[in-house]
């Protein structure tokens, strides 16, 4: 599992306008796991998704997110895989 730095998780987060949300993750002391989907059949490949994880207030209550996505709500996401995570300071 990749572990990104500051840097690297801002490239991801910025273009997607999501630094707000994900401050918010991190500052309760979540981490960011970032999935893409790897499915080349699929319309919707490469498209990265960003779930927080490691506390009760998270979408994932673990301490270490799984390799595939767990479906979330009414959306199903085996398509997605992890690509890393990020635990650390504000973006």
């Amino acid at each position: 599992m990749n572990h990104y730095t500051l840097d690297e998780i801002r490239a991801l987060i910025d273009p997607v306008g999501a630094t707000v949300i994900v401050n918010r993750w991190l500052a309760r002391g979540d981490g960011i796991a970032v999935y893409r989907n790897v499915d080349f059949g699929s319309s919707e490949f490469g498209d990265t998704k960003f779930v927080s994880y490691g506390s009760p207030a998270a979408q994932l209550e673990v301490d270490v997110p799984p390799q595939t996505l767990p479906d979330i709500g009414n959306v199903i996401n085996w398509r997605y895989q992890l690509q890393g995570v990020y635990k650390g300071g504000a973006l």
